[in-house]
């Protein structure tokens, strides 16, 4: 009986251990909400306090706890703190066990005395991070302020030409009715008189549309070369960077004086897109907005697995090049690996700081037949990956922010179960695959070649050197953009299938979109018009050379949960896009190569079917819906604005979008 006591006695403390330990990792994962989400870097200090008190009663583990420590410090030092020094020594002598967070907070450190030293040696070549962040929002604030005098200029010039035209009216009103009133003149007469003084204000509103159009373009050309004093300023800013260089030991050993150093170096993107998300939450808040990048196959095709969204995770420092093949073979016991997401960078799921190599493995099932190449696209991994397919070495790719396809058809099980092993390397910031991940199977003759890159091809169509590797270079053509999917950087889930077929009609002269506006109307009967798909530009659909507008129509069939927004996301139109949605206008879009989405909630049939149509204007080269469209409803709660176009979204901007 004594035995059975102290056996149910232990469970009840494993059990109450357990309980324990989720609510102290509950507990960081709040603290990781409040500090990488919410931005409230007080309230996550808090919380992590808690953390490395629940472990000094004996809760939770030491490399959580060691973990809150360090967090506490970024946080103090994003707030200008000087005890983060503190709080990072903090790590190191709290934690000697836990090396890797030791090493990261001894960095860290390292980093902040490098800070100080710069801001107190203003003429050091090193430039510090707070004197890059005080150059980038004078630069922002520059942009901003050209941008509001050339709208106001646009404005004036607009009501300018409009009270003169008015004005114009009223003096011919005013003669026919004083001619009628003095002369007495039959009609003809006046009617002659009334023609002249039309002809004259004709001529008058014409000569000032021409100035109103030279105007425009002189604020064009100013718009442009403020435009180029930005670019170059950013680029010397980049070229300063941000250069807090460490020496990895390892690679020293190894390559002797080809010694390797890793910078928190400003990488283009994150200066030419992230100016804004770098200025307000620091580089780890920019991580999100590559979260969920799907990939892109610019070719027809169908997908022939599902591939899972949880992964089997190991830590590994390897170095750049994997070194324990024994993970990629497909009987390999995995079952005490931690799991992980795809679509999210392992900082974002507990591994924060984390700077070297990560394994990943999973099983999906495929059904492909065997004529056909099957390949594996990737939105993106952050940094170098390399890919194994039953056990097999597939390919690799080194460009961190770039999407890439593998051809695994040499080592694929086209009728079953597939083991997948991922090996990731990433030296600094953000790391892990972020992207989404598609197997397919070409639907038309297509030499995928050009598109897979360790077949030598290169998605981005560019000229690019990777590690051994010469990418030869692709002509570019419209083909290059077909099927472009959208880009959605946010969870979601599909409410609508799209059809790939519309109907088409052109629609010649000035860009106008009311000039037909019935077309949009639900009722309008377009049985007449030609068919068109989606996906591709019309010259490459029997239109070579037409360069005005069109109209495209099409019924979606949407099954959506009410209290959620519906997004309609386009992968791209070629060049001006108006939509409309059930005969109602919901947004426009005029930046030719960027996937933009729209809210359509006020107007979209949650249950039913919904009339949409576009109208679209392009002046010159291609034209037309190449990309594929997407019906959706995000899956998280977040403030979703700054993606849509109508909402004010930067995707609605068009040089500025670069920047904003």
């Amino acid at each position: 009986m004594e035995r059975v006591t102290a056996i149910f006695l232990s469970c009840v403390l494993l059990t109450a251990g357990s309980l324990q330990a989720s609510n102290v990792e509950e507990t960081y994962q709040a603290a990781l909400t409040q500090e990488k989400g919410e931005g409230n870097l007080e309230e996550a200090i808090r919380l992590y306090k808690q953390v490395i008190e629940a472990h000094e009663k004996g809760e939770g583990d030491e490399n959580m706890a060691a973990r809150a420590q360090l967090r506490i410090g970024v946080c103090q030092e994003k707030l200008g703190l000087a005890q983060a020094r503190q709080t990072y020594e903090a790590v190191r002598d709290k934690y000697p066990d836990q090396s890797q967070v030791g090493a990261e907070a001894a960095r860290r450190l390292g980093s902040t005395h490098q800070r100080e030293a710069v801001i107190e040696q203003p003429s050091h070549r090193t430039a510090s991070e707070s004197y890059i962040r005080r150059q980038l929002q004078q630069v922002m604030e520059r942009a901003k302020r050209q941008i509001e005098l050339t709208e106001r200029q646009m404005e004036a010039i607009q009501r300018q030409l409009t009270e003169q035209t008015k004005r114009q009216m009223e003096q011919v009103k005013q003669l026919t009715e004083q001619t009628k009133r003095d002369t007495g003149a039959d009609s003809v007469f006046i009617d002659e008189q009334v023609r002249r003084q039309l002809e004259a204000t004709q001529r008058q509103m014409e000569q000032a549309e021409r100035q109103l159009e030279q105007q425009m373009k002189q604020a064009e050309r100013q718009i442009e070369q403020a435009a180029r004093q930005l670019e170059r300023q950013l680029e010397a800013i980049q070229r300063q960077g941000v250069s807090f260089e460490r020496t990895r030991p390892r690679h020293f050993l190894e390559g002797g004086s080809d010694q390797r150093y890793y910078h928190y170096a400003n990488t283009p993107p994150v200066i030419l897109k992230g100016i804004v998300p770098f200025l307000e939450g620091g580089l780890e808040q920019l991580y999100q907005a590559y979260a969920y990048t799907p990939p892109e196959v610019p070719y027809p095709h169908e997908e022939v697995a599902k591939m899972p969204m949880q992964w089997k995770f190991r830590l590994e420092v390897d170095g750049l090049y994997p070194q324990r093949h024994a993970y990629a073979a497909p009987d390999f016991d995995d079952s005490e690996w931690a799991t992980i997401d795809i679509g999210r960078a392992w900082e974002d799921q507990g591994y924060a700081g984390y700077d070297e190599g990560a394994w990943y493995r999973t099983t999906f099932t495929v059904a492909a037949d065997s004529v056909r190449p099957v390949l594996m696209a990737f939105g993106g991994v952050d940094k170098d990956a390399f890919l194994y397919v039953n056990g097999q070495l597939v390919g690799q790719h080194h460009v961190w922010n770039q999407p890439f396809i593998l051809d695994i058809s040499d080592h694929v099980v086209r009728d079953g179960e597939n083991a997948v092993a991922l090996y990731v390397y990433d030296g600094k910031l953000m790391g892990g695959v972020y992207g989404l991940i598609n197997v397919h199977q070409p639907t038309n003759e297509v030499e995928t070649d050009d598109f897979a890159a360790n077949r030598g091809g290169s998605l981005d169509m560019v000229h690019r050197r990777t590690i051994g590797t010469q990418v030869r270079v692709l002509k570019p053509s419209y083909s290059s953009y077909a099927h472009r999917p959208p880009r959605i950087p946010y969870p979601h889930r599909k409410v609508g299938a799209v059809p790939m077929q519309w109907k088409f009609c052109l629609d010649v002269g000035e860009p106008d979109p009311q000039r037909n506006r019935e077309y949009a109307n639900p009722d309008f009967d377009d049985s007449e018009w030609a068919d068109i798909s989606i996906g591709q530009a019309w010259e490459d659909q029997g239109y070579p050379g037409y360069d005005e507008g069109a109209w495209y129509r099409t019924q979606i069939e949407v099954n959506a949960e009410k209290g959620r927004p519906v997004h309609l996301a386009f992968g791209g139109v070629d060049k001006d896009a108006y939509v409309y949605v059930n005969g109602h206008w919901v947004g426009e879009h005029r930046v030719w190569n960027q996937p933009f989405i729209l809210d359509i909630s006020d107007h979209v049939v949650r249950d039913g079917e919904n009339t949409v149509a576009l109208y679209v204007y392009d002046g010159t080269g291609m034209g037309g819906v190449y990309g594929l469209i997407n019906v959706h409803q995000p899956t998280s709660k977040e403030n979703l604005d700054r993606y849509l176009a109508n909402r004010g979204g930067s995707a609605k901007r068009s040089f500025w979008s670069r920047f904003f």
